[in-house]
């Protein structure tokens, strides 16, 4: 008998850069404004690889999650963002 296929698998080490990357991006504002003003450079000081830097620019949940990054970290990505991009569409209590 097999194992079951686990929901999410442990992190990969190679996979450290992007989890630490969205990590920072969701728990620093100051971070997310800068990498919203100019992503590539925001970029540039992360270990990445080509593939989870396409997936960050393109805020591309499935993408991420394949080059390693916890599936939360990845969504939260594309909230954190859409809400600081157009805070008019959310409401806040």
């Amino acid at each position: 008998m097999s194992a079951a296929k686990l929901h999410y698998d442990y992190i990969r080490p190679e996979a450290l850069p992007i989890n630490r990357f969205l990590f920072r991006f969701r728990g620093d504002a100051d971070f997310r404004r800068r990498f919203l003003e100019d992503p590539k450079a925001v970029l540039a000081a992360f270990d990445l690889s080509d593939e989870a830097r396409q997936a960050v620019l393109a805020r591309d949940i499935p993408g991420l999650v394949a080059s390693g990054a916890h599936p939360l970290l990845a969504i939260f990505l594309r909230i954190s963002a859409d809400i600081d991009e157009h805070p008019e569409q959310f409401e806040f209590y």
